[in-house]
This record gives structure tokens, C-alpha cells and sequence, in this order.
């Protein structure tokens, strides 16, 4: 259903005994090293392939607006961090995110998708701030 409307969702395990039995492990149980969710990939270590067991946890990201720069979203990133909005936001530093802005056309590819998430980070904290006045 979610993915049936664009939406990223992750539905938990919902059986109480097993969510108290993971609760009662160790941290090292359930991070080794740098493997997350250690006891769950062991308990099916037989039934996935090792590329998928050992392959590390990476997150849903949108598309890279900035590569686009004549979409509504690219215009969105560009104009909101410029206004009053992200101004009235006390921990980020306009300047350097309208620096950033100005900079993106002198950048190849692979530093525009970098810094997208950034940029759509700050236009997140702009819509927040719009809407909720946080940093009022």
C-alpha cells in the first residue's frame, strides 16, 4: 500500500515476545562490529545470499533535484534557502548555503548528487519552519 503511493514505509515486527527477546540482547548482538542488525541477518545467514547478508544498510534518497536545475523541485532548492525563512532558522548559516547555491553550476555530477541531500535537508528545516515556526 505504501509503495503503491510513493511512499517509503517500514513495517515493524510486530510480535511482542520478539521484540522484548531483542530488547533483552546485548549491543553487540545486534551491532558486530560494523554489521547492523547482527542477529537478524545470522537467523537467515541460510536463506539469503552472502551479497545480500553482508551488504550494508543504505537509505531511500530521492532523486537528485540539482541535476535538473529546470524542475520545480530544483527551483524550490534554490529560491526557499535565499528568503526570510532560512533566516530566521538560528543554527544554520545562510550564507554558506546560498554560497553552496551559487556554486552548484561550477560543479560536476558527482558533487552536485553530494551535496543534494544537504540542500534538500535545509529546504526540509525551511518547510518546517514556515509551517511550525520552531525557531520562533
Amino acid at each position: 500500500m505504501e509503495m503503491a503511493h510513493s511512499v517509503e514505509g517500514r513495517v515493524p515486527f510486530l510480535d511482542h515476545h520478539l521484540e522484548e527477546l531483542i530488547r533483552s540482547q546485548p549491543v553487540t548482538q545486534k551491532i558486530h562490529g560494523m554489521t547492523e542488525k547482527y542477529v537478524l541477518r545470522e537467523s537467515v545467514r541460510g536463506v539469503i545470499t552472502d551479497t545480500v547478508n553482508r551488504r550494508q544498510k543504505h537509505p531511500f534518497l530521492s532523486p537528485p533535484a540539482t541535476l535538473n536545475p529546470n524542475e520545480k523541485l530544483s527551483t524550490f532548492l534554490q529560491d526557499t534557502p535565499r528568503g526570510p525563512i532560512l533566516a530566521a532558522i538560528p543554527f544554520v548559516n545562510q550564507k554558506k548555503v546560498v554560497g553552496l547555491l551559487d556554486s552548484l553550476n561550477t560543479m560536476d555530477e558527482g558533487s552536485r548528487v553530494s551535496n543534494d541531500q544537504v540542500l534538500m535537508t535545509v529546504a526540509n528545516a525551511c518547510v518546517l519552519q514556515e509551517r511550525f515556526r520552531l525557531a520562533a
